[in-house]
């Protein structure tokens, strides 16, 4: 099932939003309140630290990879992903 940021807004859900940029994944964490993360996963805006286990997809090229990855790799079998409808 699609999710917006709106939802993600909502529900308070940190994420990482993954795309396909020459021909590699991408993916950038971002906290429920829109702001881009650094590397440590600290929203200076919110003043806390993020929990990025959501990834939203853009586009199902990103999707199927990133479905790829949580099924094979034991360090993504905790996350959850889902298109993003933006």
């Amino acid at each position: 099932m699609p999710v917006t940021f709106e939802t993600l807004k909502t529900n308070q859900q940190d994420y990482l939003l993954a795309y396909r940029e020459a021909g590699e994944l991408v993916m950038e964490p971002y906290c429920h309140c829109g702001n881009a993360l650094e590397e440590d996963y600290h929203c200076n805006r919110c003043a806390r630290s993020c929990d990025c286990t959501f990834i939203a997809c853009r586009g199902p090229d990103a999707l199927a990879v990133v479905e790829k990855l949580i099924h094979s790799n034991p360090n993504f079998r905790n996350y959850q992903a889902a298109l993003l409808d933006a």
